[in-house]
Parts: structure tokens; C-alpha cells; sequence
């Protein structure tokens, strides 16, 4: 048999509880709207050099944003090329308008990436940001693409063979001491 302060009690935690849920779910962000994509007359004055440096990541975003060559590549830029998880951007600018490159930098219109999407609402391109990725991706064009994908797989497999050389060295003579005396005792009970 319950009591009434016993119903109470649990009521009031529940209560508690459900107040607490209502609370947070208040506390999520509002899904971020894009930024405000660059016009034709901006792409003009953008900075091909800045756009390269940006992409590459040797200037860093305003809003902290991650490179572009993390998940693409253009042309033949970068050592090792860039990533492989978007597309290649090498001649984006045959494939899509200035317009619809405005639009994909800036997460808006009607064609968002949903790679892009979550990455760049929190941290949005500038205007002049967009000017000169645009300006960098149209300068790509004709640039032949292409697949440093051999290098990698040298340079790993070097990297490999010089650790397996490395730790050879390193312990060559570790159980040497450990073998000497039982090599001596054993030769002794044969004697």
C-alpha cells in the first residue's frame, strides 16, 4: 500500500524531470542558415592567390572553418594532392555556374552539400572568402588532374621499410644477454 506523501513524491520528480527535458530542448541551437553567398561582381575582384592559400589551408578561414583540400583536390596543387571524400573541383567552373558556386560555398539555395552543410553553418565563409575560392577554382581551369595516389603508397611503404630497419637496429642485440648464459649452461650438461 502507497502512501500520499509517497504518490507526491514521485509526481513531483517526474515532474521535475519532464520540466528539466522541456528545459533543454529549448537549449538546442536553431539550425544555422548559410552565409550570404558572394556576387558576380565580388568573384571579379576575388583573389586567386588568397583562394589557393585558403583551400590549402595556409591561410586560415575567419570563422575557423576547415580547409577546402581536406576533402578535395585541384589540379595538381599540394604534395601529396588533396583529399579524396568531395569531389575534384579541378574545371568545377566548366561544370557549374558562378551562381551555383556562390550558393555551395555559402550553404544556401537549392544544392546545400550535406558534407558541407553541418561544417560550414558553424563556421561560415565570408563573402570575400567565397570571392577568392571562386577566383582560385575558375584559375584551376585546364589544369590537368591529377592522382598522387602512387606517392602515397611510396612513401608509405618506404616509411614502413625504414621503421622495420629502424627498430631492427635499435634492438639487435636485446636478448643477448638474456641467451649467452643459456647457450654457456646448456654447453656445460652436454660436456
Amino acid at each position: 500500500m502507497t502512501n500520499k506523501k509517497g504518490k507526491s513524491k514521485g509526481s513531483m520528480t517526474l515532474f521535475i524531470v519532464l520540466l528539466f527535458a522541456v528545459v533543454l530542448s529549448g537549449c538546442a541551437s536553431a539550425p544555422g542558415k548559410g552565409a550570404i553567398p558572394v556576387s558576380t561582381k565580388a568573384i571579379e575582384a576575388g583573389d586567386a592567390e588568397n583562394g589557393r592559400k585558403l583551400f590549402m589551408g595556409y591561410a586560415h578561414f575567419e570563422n575557423e572553418g576547415p580547409p577546402c583540400m581536406g576533402c578535395h583536390s585541384v589540379g595538381d596543387n599540394g604534395l601529396l594532392g588533396g583529399g579524396s571524400m568531395g569531389p575534384n573541383l579541378t574545371d568545377i567552373s566548366e561544370r557549374l555556374t558562378l551562381d551555383e558556386m556562390a550558393f555551395l560555398l555559402a550553404n544556401s539555395g537549392s544544392e546545400i552539400s550535406p558534407v558541407m552543410q553541418p561544417i560550414y553553418t558553424a563556421h561560415p565563409l565570408t563573402v570575400r572568402e567565397q570571392a577568392d575560392l571562386i577566383a582560385f577554382m575558375i584559375s584551376s581551369e585546364g589544369q590537368s588532374e591529377t592522382d598522387k595516389e602512387m606517392i602515397v603508397v611510396g612513401i608509405s611503404l618506404a616509411g614502413t621499410v625504414g621503421a622495420a630497419i629502424a627498430l631492427g637496429f635499435l634492438y639487435r642485440g636485446r636478448l643477448r644477454g638474456v641467451r649467452r648464459p643459456l647457450v654457456n649452461e646448456a654447453q656445460k650438461e652436454l660436456l
